[in-house]
């Protein structure tokens, strides 16, 4: 009888303490909420981190293709750049004048090209206005715009900015390599002059930045060009040697200002020149190859985005540097972007063997993939 009180008893006190359960009640699992950025970075690491060595090189290069075997202008993606736009995984492509007739033609031309990339391409074209316009050269629909020289008021620029950044947006255009942030110092100067808003430093970076604000409110990236500054050169780069005398205190107070504005106002690329600065770097290289240089671009102007060469054809470097050895060097003194090489596959090669024989440390190569991929994600094209 006492046994059967004593079971009575026990599954009582079973019922009401929850015997052979845990005392308390599990709490639910905590939801994790991500932020955007962290959402950001782990879409970015996943991405970098499924990409073979070749693919992550690729990156690095945006190249045209500009014609046809035939000499012709390519407007129709050729089968020869369908298949090297796939070998070699390149990043971006550079539209020129030859690659425009209609809005239809070109927004297939591009469709087609982002269609035969494994990762989405920048796809750039130079558009300042004025004296240098792909499109006044083709039969696209699009507002004429005055050189840079010929604007006074930042309202100009601005809207100038949005026009064209309209206009690119709706071919399939993603990058402008403008506005020219270098400031007109030099009357003699044969290839910069009226592309240039001012002589006066911050005059010329309130312009830049109204470009900027207009073009970049489209979707439309924008570009800063020439660092350290080609406003006070004698010498165009298209042909030869470039430089720039002055000392490093001068380039603060002056070529660089503007460049510093529109990093400021967050400015998605800066292209660098191929402009020595002899009393400034002590490695006699253009700016495009030297680490000292592009050190002034990271440090004292403190950009973190992407860096791109200007065309790695033009004599200033085709001249003097070979093919893959001027991309290894760009890329190793702190560049992220190759812009059209002089021969791709020989580029591509010479990055590939430089990251493999340790020229180019992978934590370089790391870095410049982690920018290039980070705008892509931001402008949606990851």
């Amino acid at each position: 009888m006492k046994r059967w009180i004593a079971g009575i008893l026990i599954a009582v006190m079973c019922l009401g303490t929850g015997c052979g359960n845990k005392t308390e009640q599990e709490a639910p699992p905590t939801e994790v909420v991500k932020t955007a950025e962290e959402i950001k970075q782990e879409a970015i690491q996943e991405k970098m981190d499924t990409m073979t060595l070749e693919e992550k090189i690729g990156q690095l290069f945006m190249v045209d293709f500009r014609n046809n075997e035939d000499g012709s202008g390519m407007t129709v993606l050729s089968q020869s750049a369908a298949e090297k736009i796939k070998q070699y995984h390149v990043g971006g492509v550079i539209l020129f004048a030859e690659n425009l007739d209609t809005l239809e033609q070109t927004q297939k031309l591009t469709k087609d090209m982002q269609n035969a990339a494994e990762t989405p391409l920048f796809i750039g074209v130079d558009e300042e206005g004025g004296l240098v316009s792909r499109l006044n050269k083709s039969n696209i629909p699009h507002e004429t715009i005055p050189s840079a020289g010929e604007m006074t008021e930042p309202a100009q620029a601005e809207a100038a900015g949005k026009s064209i950044g309209e206009t690119l947006a709706k071919i399939g255009v993603n990058v402008d390599f403008a506005p020219v942030a270098d400031v007109n110092t030099n009357p003699d100067n044969p290839v910069i002059g009226m592309r240039a808003y001012s002589n006066e430093p911050n005059q010329a970076g309130e312009m830049v930045c109204a470009f900027l604000k207009g073009l970049q409110g489209t979707g439309v990236s924008g570009t800063v060009k020439h660092f350290p500054g080609h406003g006070d050169t004698a010498a165009d780069s298209h042909k030869g040697e470039v430089f720039v005398s002055h000392d490093l205190e001068r380039l603060k107070e002056v070529e660089f200002i503007p460049f510093a504005k529109a990093i400021a106002s967050g400015v998605d690329f800066v292209m660098v020149g191929h402009i020595k600065t002899p009393n400034v770097t002590s490695d006699n290289l253009p700016a495009t190859l030297s680490s000292q240089a592009v050190g002034f671009l990271r440090k004292d102007l403190g950009y973190i985005g992407v860096a791109i060469t200007d065309a790695m054809n033009m004599q200033a470097i085709s001249d003097y540097y070979g093919v893959g050895e001027s991309a290894v060097m760009a890329i190793s003194a702190g560049i992220d972007i190759v812009l059209m090489p002089a021969d791709l596959g020989e580029a591509y090669e010479a990055l590939l063997n430089g990251v493999q024989d340790g020229r180019i440390q992978e934590a370089q190569l790391e870095a410049s993939l982690k920018r290039i991929l980070s705008l892509k994600y931001d402008k949606g094209l990851l």
